[in-house]
């Protein structure tokens, strides 16, 4: 089971977004006009829109995987990451005959910049499929509280409009061409 709460809220993100032009806040929920505007362009200010996201059981290889992200969940001093840990003294198991799907407890503080960043790398095409999955479980729950970020949340292959990747041949598909097209329209209608 996976867990979602935005715990800083977007009334933050237009305050802040008005400070930087020399206005007052209004300590109000923005417009959806507004809130999508400022998430595709990944102004500053989105980093104020902070989530705390809870896995209750994920394999410790794949947290493993979440952890290290430097453009993720180490991005900014709002970032927190927790996994349940494994040592020995705590658990009373050998962490040495523990396997590496063992279940973990993961708990992340993460903004919705470094969401958008975690996920061009873990939705990628050359991603573990079973880290991919985790990941596209928690945009899944993201998207019931926050549709447009969840949209936003594409592998880097969408986001930057080619393929970084050496090997992979997806970006000559026609899914490909199909996912981008309709991201280009998301993020410019």
């Amino acid at each position: 089971m996976i867990t979602v709460e935005r715990i800083v809220g977007w009334d933050k993100v237009l305050d802040n977004a008005r400070i930087t032009v020399g206005k007052k806040g209004l300590s109000k929920e923005p417009s959806d006009d507004f809130k999508k505007k400022i998430l595709v362009s990944e102004h500053s200010p989105i980093r104020k829109l902070l989530y705390e996201v809870v896995w209750n059981e994920i394999p410790y290889w794949i947290a493993m995987h979440f952890r290290t992200h430097h453009l993720g969940f180490k991005s900014g001093e709002d970032d927190l990451y927790f996994a349940q840990t494994q040592r020995s003294d705590r658990t009373q198991k050998n962490r040495n005959e523990l396997p590496q799907n063992t279940p973990v407890k993961l708990s992340v503080q993460t903004n919705a910049h470094s969401i958008i960043n975690v996920s061009r790398v873990r939705l990628c095409k050359k991603a573990h499929k079973e880290t991919v999955h985790e990941w596209r479980r928690f945009i899944n729950e993201l998207f019931k509280i926050e549709p447009v970020l969840a949209k936003l949340c594409q592998p880097n292959c969408i986001y930057r409009g080619f393929c970084p990747e050496i090997t992979c041949k997806y970006i000559s598909t026609k899914d490909y061409q199909e996912e981008l097209y309709e991201y280009r329209e998301f993020c410019t209608e």
